[in-house]
């Protein structure tokens, strides 16, 4: 098991996130590890600095292990600055030098050890490492062993037990050969020995703990979505901007004051491209509202694959033009890439005073770079054009094929753009537990048997004539009581329950109370219970959520249930399948 003393959404660090979810993956064995983020270093311990910082401090049975993250895409060879080190790549060729992370962790390792001999707890091994999570890197002549990348062999958890035994080993060696007469046995921890040490750590070196999101009443989310507004306006200046947010934090609802300020205000003509087709609908509708008074030809909204089709049609040539399969194989980037080298050279592309791109952790790897150097109308729009990115890089991140287009298309834009991270959730809950289920979401460590709160509610089902009778009764429940209706519910299923052949679809199709959610729909009275996947939900937000999934133990049906339970505003009912139920 591993546990994490910190909430994940507090990381803006884009590296250290990517890391975080490496963290969350489970060993075989189930190994106990306690991991503590942003452990800060008093001055008295750490050698070289007034003061630092460790990104990750792992605690396990062999010891601590305390971990260098760098994101990006990392080098090594001819700096910018003259002689050979590390780099960062922040551009197609631009390179950023990066001081030695080796050097980095062994002087935080070492402030650890002399701070835990202060305390007389000598016989506590302390491991160092360095982490690229976000990159390949196969440069064998540097000859660090104590390297996790992209492509290892191992996961970083299996990698921090393997790297914690070869290095006592190695350590025995030196005293071995040392000549040294007494050898340090190094102490296996337990549980209850781990927890001791964090609470000996923390108030010397002040760890980020685990920290629930403040209940927010309507009043209280009104007033902390306007005063986010307050601060984007403030960055009105900016002609990109690069805006990372966890779910409930007001992406969509910053997408439209820039939209409005830039089309009404400005008269400037925009375009605003998002990849899930039911986002898009509540945008169009939010665009269309009365109130808001947007000209109509000031703000095109589409469909990305909607997008990429047009540019492909424009070529000339059917082979760019995507289809669902190109989305399977990771094809759409060359497919855009392609049709606009092609379609460019005949001037019949469309041109914008700005892209707004929503949701974009969903397109970073598909040539949204391409897409917005050809349809912006001023030259070299990178730099000098208006765009603004919206992204939550907890909510997506593409196999590892493609991982290197997504990096080095998102540090592309921050490298170009103003970049600001939105850290809150502004979500409506009635209560704190829907804070503290996602939270725990987030870190994959939701407890079905834990009581969150009112405002959670867990079920198991059996089979799915079960669940959809749970279903059923939820919402007359919350009829009855809270008079919310149907527009106000939506049900959301793991993606594996609504695959064909799905015996839920065909329940709900025979039902007349259900309702897929389509786009063809969004805009119409609800007065069936609507239901969708997880996936095709994101972005949107209801006051009920009921969110269906298959076993917990899978890891892609607990990330669900992160992308899930955030849609909630009030209330979420969360359904699990429980096989051994007699």
């Amino acid at each position: 098991m591993i546990n994490r003393l910190y909430n994940p959404w507090q990381i803006t660090n884009s590296g250290e996130k990517e890391a975080d979810k490496q963290l969350s993956v489970r060993r075989d064995d189930d190994e106990l590890m306690h991991v503590i983020h942003q452990l800060r270093l008093s001055s008295r311990y750490h050698r070289t600095q007034m003061a630092g910082e460790c990104d990750f401090v792992v605690l396990t049975r062999l010891g601590i292990m305390v971990i260098e993250v760098k994101g990006g895409i990392i080098g090594y060879g001819n700096q910018p600055e003259g002689g050979t080190g590390y780099y960062r790549l922040v551009g197609d060729r631009k390179k950023e030098s990066l001081d030695n992370p080796f050097i980095q962790v062994d002087g935080n390792a070492d402030a650890i050890q002399k701070y835990l001999l202060g305390k007389n707890l000598r016989n506590i091994f302390v491991g160092k490492m360095v982490c690229f999570p976000e990159c390949s890197f196969n440069r064998s002549s540097i000859g660090q062993e104590d390297l996790w990348h992209r492509d290892h062999e191992q996961t970083l958890p299996d990698m921090i037990i393997t790297s914690l035994e070869l290095q006592r080993h190695k350590f025995h060696e030196t005293e071995i050969r040392k000549g040294s007469t007494r050898h340090i046995q190094w102490k296996d921890l337990d549980e209850e020995e781990m927890k001791r040490i964090c609470n000996t750590l923390e108030p010397e070196f002040s760890p980020s703990v685990q920290k629930s999101l403040a209940k927010l009443n309507l009043a209280e989310a009104d007033r902390r979505t306007r005063e986010g507004l307050a601060i984007l306006s403030g960055l009105n200046e900016n002609r990109r901007l690069i805006i990372q947010g966890p779910p409930g934090s007001g992406k969509s609802t910053y997408a439209l004051d820039i939209i409005t300020r830039l089309c009404r205000d400005e008269g400037l003509k925009g375009l605003y491209i998002c990849w899930n087709e039911l986002l898009l609908e509540e945008m169009k509708s939010r665009l269309a509202d009365p109130e808001i008074d947007i000209p109509q030809d000031k703000i095109t909204a589409k469909l990305y694959f909607d997008l990429a089709c047009e540019l492909g049609e424009l070529s000339g040539d059917r082979s760019l033009v995507p289809t669902t399969q190109t989305v399977k194989r990771g094809g759409v980037r060359e497919c855009i890439k392609g049709a606009v080298a092609k379609t460019g050279f005949r001037g019949k592309i469309e041109k914008f005073d700005f892209i707004v791109v929503d949701e974009a952790q969903d397109i970073f790897d598909k040539g949204i770079d391409h897409v917005i150097k050809a349809l912006l109308k001023v030259n070299n729009p990178l730099q000098n054009g208006r765009y603004y990115i919206f992204y939550d890089d907890s909510q997506d991140y593409p196999g590892s094929d493609d991982l290197g287009y997504y990096v080095r298309t998102r540090d592309m834009f921050k490298a170009n753009a103003a970049s600001y991270a939105l850290t809150a959730s502004l979500r409506v809950n009635t209560g704190h537990g829907i804070s503290e289920l996602i939270n725990d979401a987030s870190a994959g460590r939701v407890d079905t048997g834990r009581h969150y709160g009112e405002d959670v509610v867990f079920r198991e089902w059996k089979d799915p004539g079960e669940a959809l009778r749970i279903i059923l009764r939820a919402v007359t429940g919350e009829k009855a009581v809270s008079g919310f209706g149907p527009e106000s519910i939506m049900v959301l299923f793991s993606f594996d329950l609504l695959k064909e052949p799905s015996a839920f679809t065909a329940l709900m199709a025979a039902n007349s109370s259900f309702e897929q959610f389509r786009p063809d729909n969004f805009r119409e009275q609800a007065d069936k219970i609507r239901y969708t996947t997880v996936l095709k939900a994101k972005g949107l937000e209801r006051d009920v959520i009921i969110l269906v999934c298959s076993s917990l133990k899978q890891k892609l049906n607990a990330y669900q249930l992160f992308i899930g339970a955030s849609r909630a505003r009030c209330k979420v009912y969360i359904l699990t399948q429980n096989n051994n139920r007699n």
